[in-house]
């Protein structure tokens, strides 16, 4: 089905959505899951999956995926093969802002600040992601600069 290998596989938007990086793209999968027991009927597949939209945010393939899942947001970041951050707003279907030669090798791990349930944050921190490529280490940005 995929002509490239997935690089990342999240649940988004509270569970409503699968996402799935492969190549340049992302896939976003509408999923339902019937969980009904039919003895009769237990040959019938009921479950559901269908492709509800597809970005190519860039040309280079896409290494790194974090989008948040724990609320509701509309912003998943994307790093590329050509060392780049990028910024898609699911909700326009778009890219937001780049952030090109973010590192000095492809990025190959990036998480947002998702919070704890045991403790409350100033909501500033949840602009706060991390980056991390081979040479580099690891950098700190904020989503409202994009600078570390």
């Amino acid at each position: 089905m995929f002509s490239k290998p997935i690089r990342g596989a999240l649940f988004y938007y509270l569970d409503k959505f699968i996402l799935l990086t492969s190549g340049p793209s992302v896939y976003l999968y509408l999923y339902n899951l019937d969980l009904t027991r039919d003895d009769i009927k237990r040959y019938k597949q009921r479950s559901v999956i269908k492709l509800a939209s597809c970005l190519t945010p860039s040309a280079s393939d896409i290494t790194a995926l974090s989008a948040v899942n724990d609320f509701i947001s509309y912003i998943v970041l994307v790093c590329c093969s050509d060392r780049s951050i990028q910024v898609l707003d699911m909700n326009k279907g778009a890219v937001g802002s780049v952030l090109p030669d973010a590192h000095s090798r492809a990025i190959h791990c990036i998480t947002q600040n998702k919070g704890s349930t045991f403790t409350s944050q100033a909501p500033e921190s949840y602009n706060l992601f991390l980056t991390c490529a081979l040479t580099d280490g690891v950098k700190m940005w904020d989503l409202r600069t994009m600078r570390f």
